[in-house]
C-alpha cells in the first residue's frame, strides 16, 4: 500500500476520532445530552469507516521474511479493528444513555477511554508506520 493512501486513511479516521471524543468530552461540560449522542453516533459511523476498510481491501499486508518487523499495515488492521469495537461500545452506551441507566454514564467514559487509546495508537502508528 502506497504511503499517501495509507497516511488518508488513517488520518482521516484520527480526526473524525477527535470529533466524537471532543462531542461527547463537551457534552459533559455543558451537560447536554444532543452532544453525547453526536459523539456516540460519531463513533458508530466510524466503526462503519473501519468495517469497509478492513472488508474492502484497503489495508494490503506486505508478504513478510522471518525475522521481518511487523509492517504498520498490520498494526493499522489493529486500529481500525479497535474502531468496530469502540462502535459497538457506542451502540451500547447510547442505549443505556437512553433507559436513563446509571450504567449509561459509566460506559461513555470507557468509550472516550477506549477513543484515547485508539487515538494515541494511530498517532504512533503514523510516526512509524
Amino acid at each position: 500500500m502506497d504511503r499517501q493512501a495509507f497516511l488518508t486513511l488513517t488520518t482521516s479516521s484520527q480526526w473524525v476520532l477527535f470529533l466524537a471524543i471532543g462531542l461527547i468530552i463537551y457534552s459533559w461540560i455543558e451537560k447536554r445530552q444532543l452532544f453525547l449522542q453526536l459523539g456516540q453516533g460519531t463513533f458508530l459511523v466510524l466503526a462503519l469507516f473501519a468495517l469497509w476498510v478492513l472488508s474492502s481491501g484497503q489495508l494490503v499486508v506486505p508478504e513478510l521474511a522471518p525475522g521481518d518487523a511487523v509492517p504498520a499495515e498490520v498494526k493499522a488492521r489493529a486500529f481500525f479493528a479497535g474502531l468496530v469495537v469502540s462502535g459497538a461500545v457506542s451502540v451500547v452506551a447510547f442505549v443505556l444513555g437512553r433507559m436513563q441507566s446509571v450504567w449509561g454514564k459509566r460506559v461513555s467514559i470507557l468509550l472516550v477511554a477506549l477513543g484515547l487509546g485508539l487515538f494515541f495508537m494511530v498517532y504512533e502508528l503514523q510516526r512509524i508506520g
